[in-house]
């Protein structure tokens, strides 16, 4: 179980939901369902990671998909032909992302879809159709109303969703104010809460303005060295990596048509090294047509760092700082070990080991 440190219950795991403890929980009340529970504090870097990860693995099946930190993914599959076999790619995508067999939902709205996956065993979809009926036998501590709101529905001797719904959206507001409109309409099934569409990331990317203009080859390096470093940056913060780049130079002088490379990247780069080891290639060869007087890289394609497949390079990638940028990401992921290098060290030993001495590249 996953504390997400104000006191109550984040995420839990397999065991703790069968023993009914479930995300908005106090502690108290987990403890109380399950006695063996233990709460662990949140990661919420870890867990913003994940969530872009799923929603970016999730992005292509429907027209809104919503992923929060608490575990819970949406698709909106209105007007989807084959929603069931959406809902299956899901399963595929999101056991991939998680490890975990995820239960789902196919309900008429967000709400009813989440109690209906709450309530399906792992790796398996659970459908409504009449969400109303379905709803009507559930307690209302499903609904997100805070203990003082609940205790009232309990002394007005609303104990489950069926009674929220028959006394109506205007007579619950008189009684806890607005949450109480949007419970009763959640109680009918009604789902007044729209999704939150994710939306892929995009970093604007940075410039940097040279005075006087640059002539030559090894500043303009150097300059495109620290701007990958400043993009490398807003990449990590977002935990995401860049599908293109685009270089941009504004010559001195110009007509005002800026020269322009920019290329779709075979796996996604975050690194500094990995940048500039594109980048630096297009430059060292680029030929200005008058001295630069303004560098701008941009990335006008993310994804989260997550997908992101670990790979060397395929044939005819071409660079040697391409190359090292693969060798530096692997020692990166898996310590420098990951790449040693042979040295001769006693030639005419009969023993294999002694011959030579393997070091880190």
């Amino acid at each position: 179980m996953v504390d997400r440190g104000d006191g109550r219950v984040l995420a839990a795991s397999q065991e703790a939901t069968v023993a009914g403890v479930r995300p908005g929980l106090t502690l108290r009340q987990a403890e109380a369902l399950c006695p063996a529970v233990v709460a662990s504090p949140a990661d919420p870097v870890a867990a913003s990671r994940l969530a872009e990860r799923i929603a970016a693995d999730l992005y292509d099946l429907a027209p809104a998909v919503e992923v929060r930190l608490d575990g819970r993914a949406w698709l909106d599959l209105a007007g989807v032909p084959g929603g069931g076999r959406a809902a299956g790619e899901a399963r595929r995508r999101l056991y991939a992302a998680t490890g975990t067999e995820p239960r789902l939902g196919l309900a008429p709205g967000p709400f009813t879809a989440a109690l209906a996956a709450a309530r399906a065993r792992p790796g398996r979809l659970a459908r409504v159709e009449d969400a109303r009926s379905f709803l009507a036998p559930l307690p209302v501590t499903e609904l997100d109303l805070d203990a003082e709101q609940l205790e009232r529905l309990d002394m007005l001797g609303l104990r489950t969703l069926g009674a929220v719904a028959a006394l109506g959206p205007r007579q619950l507001e008189s009684q806890l104010g607005r949450a109480g409109r949007t419970a009763a309409l959640l109680a009918r099934g009604e789902e007044p809460i729209p999704l939150r569409p994710w939306r892929p990331l995009t970093v604007t990317g940075v410039r940097c303005q040279l005075e006087p203009p640059v002539e030559d080859r090894e500043a303009l390096l150097f300059v495109a060295r620290g701007l990958c470093g400043d993009l490398a940056g807003q990449l990590d913060q977002r935990g995401a990596g860049a599908r293109k780049v685009r270089v941009r130079l504004e010559v001195d002088g110009g007509t005002g048509q800026p020269e322009v490379r920019e290329s779709v990247v075979r796996h996604p780069l975050s690194s500094a090294a990995e940048l500039f080891g594109l980048i630096s290639s297009w430059l060292r060869e680029w030929r200005p047509a008058a001295p630069i007087v303004e560098v701008a890289i941009e990335l006008p394609a993310l994804e989260a760092a997550g997908r992101r497949q670990l790979r060397l390079w395929m044939g005819d990638d071409g660079s040697a700082e391409e190359v090292e940028a693969a060798l530096e990401r692997l020692q990166e992921r898996h310590g420098v070990e990951m790449a040693l290098r042979a040295r001769p060290t006693l030639s005419t030993s009969p023993i294999p080991d002694q011959r030579f001495a393997l070091d880190p590249v």
